[in-house]
């Protein structure tokens, strides 16, 4: 995700991505393999890694105390759902 915009435009992004990813996977994707290989589960764990890298690498900065709010925030609320 390219950085222009800020934290909160990175966070959405990211939660963009992954949305729009999954939802491809869960429709054209999973479907190609047998129930039992849980494919959508794979590539979820796989673009869980991949944010918990992002989210590492963000809060390794020296963030403003906004931006470390809107990460907390985004983590704790947005990410879940």
């Amino acid at each position: 995700v390219a950085p222009e915009g800020g934290l909160g435009a990175r966070l959405a992004a990211l939660a963009a991505r992954v949305v729009g990813d999954l939802g491809v996977v869960r429709s054209h994707v999973a479907p190609a393999f047998p129930p039992r290989y849980g494919a959508l589960g794979v590539y979820a764990r796989g673009y869980h890694r991949a944010l918990a890298q992002q989210l590492r690498a963000l809060a390794q900065r020296a963030l403003a105390v906004p931006e470390l709010y809107l990460l907390l925030e985004w983590h704790s609320n947005a990410y879940p759902r």
